[in-house]
């Protein structure tokens, strides 16, 4: 029998590399799950993952609390961004920076270990000449550019030296060199600099993590970039949720909510927030009750609930809320709140359009296999939904004043 080879099992799926991607990612997000990190920095911090395929290495970086503020800010103003080695330079990507500020180009990346003048000045001084390209670099280190280091740890120890003894300071400096000789103690004298930094501590490093962090700067860079909202000239802050619970209805049906689970890895794979879950109100679990429990034992104390519901039903006004309430009585410390539902939107209009174009090729409803009525028992202890009658529906409309419904 002719064994058959892998890729055909995965080419029967047809995965695009955006849907590797995010699979990826919400790998990450599964097994570091209670990592810690602000959602900016997750960002940063998941990149670098994606890129060693090492899931550990979360524990050796170090970012300052400017760090990411100030990285983004000098992104948004198209500061230069001075790089160790040719290597990041041709990987960095011009429209991710220019998603950021439409200035960039390829001549605002400077790299002048190559340079023959540094070349000259090192071997005339005796110098790695790493350490004369980062003194060439001075200039754009004063106008508040980005210093991004996967290589060369003299070079590091260098821009060190010259923020202690010449008040340099650069917006931020990206600290990931890789190697066995100075890499630790540059890495170490770096930290303890009152400068915004990005460190690897350790060994590991190397130019493909020090572009995967630039490329995660542009992404939160964008994010905000896009979602700016100002009073005043005065930004104001969204509220930032160490976790989000999407809630669902739930079914007897086993997958039903596959839909959730789907909408619930793509934002882990965007990275925006810690820690994203599900859970049912009713029916198969798992239930909010166990699932919020679970995330303030392992850390959640800002948590959203977000009803993955189109309508406003009893559900809305009363149940979850009520449910909520109770589930907080033992937990003073942790902040819930219950967000607003799918609603109406403009997106679900274009959706259901899509989906009517969709349903053209369908076939008519007599040809749908119906399943026992067996299949899907009704849990015990629960009892089968019942319609309202037309005519008990229609005093309950009289009495309410047909409060919500539109025609």
């Amino acid at each position: 029998m002719t064994k058959k080879a892998r890729i055909h099992e995965l080419l029967a799926d047809s995965p695009v590399g955006e849907d590797i991607e995010n699979s990826s990612f919400a790998t990450i997000d599964r097994e570091a799950a209670g990592h810690g990190f602000h959602p900016d920095q997750w960002e940063i911090v998941r990149r670098i993952i994606h890129t060693t395929g090492d899931v550990s290495i979360r524990e050796s970086v170090r970012i300052s609390d400017a760090a990411v503020d100030a990285g983004v800010a000098a992104l948004l103003s198209g500061k230069p961004i001075y790089v160790d080695t040719n290597m990041i330079r041709s990987g960095l990507s011009i429209p991710r920076l220019r998603s950021v500020s439409g200035s960039y180009g390829r001549d605002d990346i400077y790299c002048h270990v190559s340079d023959k003048d540094v070349a000259g000045n090192a071997a005339t001084l005796k110098l790695p000449r790493s350490v004369a390209a980062v003194r060439k670099a001075k200039p754009l280190f004063l106008e508040g550019g980005i210093a991004v280091f996967g290589n060369a740890p003299t070079g590091l120890l260098e821009l060190s030296r010259m923020i202690i003894e010449e008040e340099v300071k650069p917006a931020l400096v990206i600290g990931v060199p890789v190697g066995f000789v100075n890499v630790v103690e540059s890495k170490a004298e770096l930290i303890a600099l009152d400068v915004p930094h990005i460190v690897l501590e350790g060994r590991r490093g190397g130019s493909p993590i020090a572009v995967a962090i630039l490329h995660a700067l542009c992404t939160v860079a964008a994010g905000r970039k896009g979602k700016e909202n100002t009073k005043g000239g005065i930004m104001k802050k969204q509220e930032v949720f160490d976790t989000v619970i999407l809630l669902g209805h739930g079914s007897r049906v086993p997958g039903a909510d596959e839909s959730m689970l789907r909408v619930a890895d793509t934002l882990r794979a965007r990275g925006r927030f810690p820690k994203v879950a599900t859970c049912n109100m009713s029916r198969l679990g798992p239930h909010f009750e166990e699932v919020f429990e679970k995330c303030v034992q392992e850390g959640s104390r800002n948590v959203l609930l977000l009803p993955y519901f189109l309508n406003q039903g009893l559900h809305m006004k009363l149940d979850i809320p009520e449910k909520m309430q109770a589930a907080l009585r033992n937990h003073p410390d942790v902040k819930l709140v219950f967000g607003k539902n799918l609603g109406y939107d403009e997106l679900l209009v274009d959706l259901v359009e899509k989906r009517i174009g969709e349903s053209s090729a369908l076939d008519d409803v007599r040809a749908v296999p119906l399943p026992d009525e067996e299949t899907y028992p009704v849990p015990e202890g629960q009892c089968e939904f019942v319609p309202m009658l037309p005519e008990a529906a229609a005093k309950w409309k009289e009495a309410h004043g047909d409060e919500g419904h539109h025609h």
